[in-house]
């Protein structure tokens, strides 16, 4: 009981849309009606050359992402064959010795691509850090095997990816993961736009090379499930969408309306997919960006690849027409810096970070 003889207010605390904020955990008749569990949605169909198979899947889509902001999608078109041979390869680096890690620390790179040692984010006020060794890579106009078109080339002015040297066999299979779920999110992009009634097409032109990235992710057991070190804390993504692979260990929760975790554990042949902040903004918070962390309670080592899909960097996030009642909630901003401004918070002991700070405390002096 509190000081006043009330009970006390339990509290779930979180980062969401770049933020901090917080949520009462809600039981019995103070409970809202919510979702207890993730939809699992059959997508084969969305590869049908039949319009009305698509926006069926659109529908259940649609209702998914009002409703809970996640779902599973079952049956896509990745080959288990080019799956297996990635997580092959992404268990092969995190094998790599720390200094060899080291090589491609994400602090080298101004595009914050690359290795991040353990407790290198923080998404949580508690703790260390987020129990997690993570690398990054994703669109590069740079490189060859990005396929970027060939005015993106002519104004990319630095690499972005950055590669171990002891491990050169990862680049090429990395970027055959890479292509093949780059091409189901864009497939995914446009089943997005029929469930807001727009043009299956809408999007098309906002993504011909969008900024989408692989995050390879390895999270040790936790020594002390429920105390102060968590995995990824927990905080909301700020794409357009993202796709999780789980291998085969759980520890993804999602959190509802009441402030309750719901268990996102691994189901075969299927991705996790969850609405990012820039697709809940451009649609006035229709599609829920939804709060989840990461929890390795299983006392295994769990091994992930989100794969975060983004517009173009020059793209502009602007409310969509299907979704403007009276007004938009949110001004329209550049994609590109928008994206790396939300990067960089969470990231505060990058250089890039720090001068962002610096920068801030400059103009107010």
């Amino acid at each position: 009981m509190g000081s006043l003889g009330h009970d006390e207010v339990e509290y779930v605390h979180y980062h969401a849309g770049g933020k901090r904020g917080s949520r009462p955990v809600l039981r019995g008749a103070a409970a809202k009606k919510t979702f207890e569990s993730i939809p699992v949605i059959d997508i084969s169909s969305i590869f049908s050359c039949s319009l009305e198979d698509r926006k069926k899947v659109a529908s259940e889509v649609g209702q998914a992402c009002c409703e809970v902001g996640f779902f599973y999608a079952e049956n896509h078109n990745i080959p288990d064959e080019v799956i297996d041979q990635t997580f092959a390869a992404v268990k092969k680096f995190f094998e790599l010795s720390h200094e060899e890690k080291m090589e491609v620390h994400i602090h080298k790179s101004k595009a914050l691509r690359g290795y991040e040692p353990l407790f290198e984010t923080k998404m949580e006020g508690a703790g260390k850090g987020d129990m997690k060794e993570a690398f990054t890579m994703g669109d590069d106009a740079t490189e060859p095997e990005s396929q970027a078109p060939s005015g993106v080339k002519s104004t990319a002015i630095a690499r972005s990816n950055c590669w171990p040297s002891a491990y050169p066999e990862f680049r090429p299979i990395m970027y055959r993961y890479f292509h093949a779920v780059m091409a189901l999110s864009k497939k995914l992009m446009q089943i997005f736009a029929l469930a807001l009634d727009l043009p299956e097409n809408y999007f098309d032109e906002a993504t011909s090379f969008p900024m989408g990235g692989v995050r390879i992710l390895h999270y040790p057991p936790q020594p002390a499930p429920g105390g102060a070190d968590i995995g990824l804390g927990a905080h909301t993504d700020y794409d357009f969408f993202t796709l999780v692979l789980q291998e085969s260990v759980e520890a993804l929760q999602v959190l509802n309306a009441n402030g309750i975790w719901i268990d996102a554990p691994p189901r075969p042949r299927s991705y996790v997919v969850n609405i990012g902040d820039f697709l809940s903004r451009i649609t006035n918070d229709k599609f829920k960006s939804t709060v989840h962390r990461v929890v390795n309670k299983s006392g295994k080592e769990r091994y992930s690849m989100p794969f975060f899909f983004s517009p173009n960097r020059e793209a502009t996030l602007a409310t969509v027409p299907t979704c403007i009642e009276e007004d938009s909630k949110y001004e329209e901003v550049n994609a590109g810096e928008y994206f790396r401004e939300r990067l960089i918070a969470a990231r505060y002991q990058h250089p890039a970070a720090k001068e962002a700070r610096a920068m801030q405390v400059a103009a107010t002096a």
